[in-house]
């Protein structure tokens, strides 16, 4: 009886590289850029692709030793942090100027492959490496000036972005200092440096990346049409003339504050909580849109001491922290908007308008409070849209 010969398989870094990253695309090309399609999850969707294209093309390099392709892989692979970057500043709603992604994406991979097999690879390399480093950089600093999310999810690419610009810095720095005439030695250690390089910054960034997107809560579809619920009934009521409607923005006091004091599945846990309160304390036949963690729309019909019942019933639960407070010493609170179809008609977006001017009045009076809205909060071009669009009543002759 033979026993089956086993074959070594020989697994290196440039093997390991291609496989991991061409997973991570994977996983955000499905967990962010289909599941939340936007022009940050598009770019960040770029920029894992050219990861794999850079992992293939450093994989040909190595078997064939072709310079020039090592060189293009290299540039391809160093224009990762700048399309992270500038998605970064789309998902905040930022300026995005692209020139100078567009100008490295271009000139990386060209200037590399041009000096291939040339005594000026190396400095072009450490000129390359060292602007992808001020990427890296700013993209630290664009997660941490802001802090869109949570610490422990925005941390693993941060301290990886950073953990970049102090390599690209200091292999800058070492380029000075050591003797030119060991360029083999710095190229060898260079080579090392990116696949491993690739290997975290992809991963740090792969899972920071998705979990920012996930952790947006409800799909802009989803909220658009229960806001176009909203509209169909507003505009049912005013057909059958019914004034006893209003609109509430319900706001959750200092949502910052609580996302420092938390982590990433605390404040998942308060946000949730925060938008059942709001759901116990209403009747069965009003409508709660959840617009982010932190603010909720509300269509209600009743009188006015009906809805001060559940405005100040809202206002009561958020506030209890007794039942499953998942940050302990922690008080969350509300502050309320209420727009009133008596009073700004049935339009829904000079309502919502009302209703959120009126809530921002009410956290700057220190929160855990309600305010009525008023023509006022309303701004002048939207009443003048809502006249407008608000049919003229018939004359008798029309009658």
């Amino acid at each position: 009886m033979s026993a089956m010969a086993l074959v070594p398989v020989a697994v290196d870094v440039t093997t390991s590289m291609v496989a991991v990253v061409t997973v991570l695309a994977a996983l955000v090309f499905g967990l962010a850029t289909l599941a939340r399609p936007s022009r940050a999850t598009v770019t960040w969707g770029a920029a894992f692709g050219l990861g794999v294209l850079g992992a293939y093309l450093w994989l040909a390099g190595q078997q064939t030793d072709e310079q020039a392709l090592r060189g293009a892989a290299s540039g391809v692979l160093l224009s990762f942090e700048p399309l992270v970057w500038i998605g970064l500043r789309m998902h905040r709603g930022h300026r995005t100027p692209w020139w100078p992604v567009a100008v490295f994406a271009a000139f990386a991979p060209t200037v590399l492959v041009v000096t291939a097999g040339s005594p000026w690879y190396l400095l072009a390399f450490h000129i390359v490496f060292l602007v992808c480093g001020v990427f890296a950089a700013l993209v630290a600093f664009e997660l941490w000036r802001g802090r869109p999310a949570a610490r422990d999810i925005t941390m693993p690419l941060a301290l990886a972005s950073c953990g970049l610009f102090l390599v690209a810095l200091a292999s800058g720095v070492s380029a000075l200092l050591t003797d030119a005439a060991n360029t083999a030695a710095q190229l060898s250690a260079l080579r090392g440096m990116n696949a491993v390089g690739t290997l975290v910054v992809s991963t740090c960034a792969a899972f920071t990346l998705v979990l920012m997107v996930r952790a947006d809560g409800v799909a802009p579809a989803d909220t658009a049409a229960a806001i176009a619920g909203v509209r169909r009934r507003l505009q049912k009521a005013q057909a059958q003339n019914e004034q006893s409607w209003s609109i509430l923005d319900v706001r959750l006091d200092d949502p910052a504050d609580l996302r420092e004091a938390s982590t990433g599945s605390a404040f998942a846990m308060i946000a949730d909580r925060f938008h059942e309160d709001i759901q116990e304390a209403l009747p069965a036949a009003a409508d709660a849109v959840r617009i982010d963690d932190a603010r909720a729309l509300v269509l209600i019909r009743g009188s006015e001491e009906v809805v001060q019942s559940h405005i100040r019933d809202i206002l009561t639960r958020v506030s209890v922290i007794e039942r499953d407070a998942p940050v302990h010493g922690i008080r969350a609170s509300a502050s309320i908007g209420w727009a009133l179809v008596a009073v700004l008609g049935f339009d829904y977006d000079a309502l919502a308008a009302g209703a959120g001017a009126a809530a921002v009045r009410a956290r700057e009076g220190g929160g855990d409070r309600w305010n009525r809205a008023t023509a006022l909060d309303v701004p002048a071009s939207e009443l003048q849209a809502v006249s407008s669009r608000s049919p003229s009543p018939r004359t008798t002759l029309e009658e």
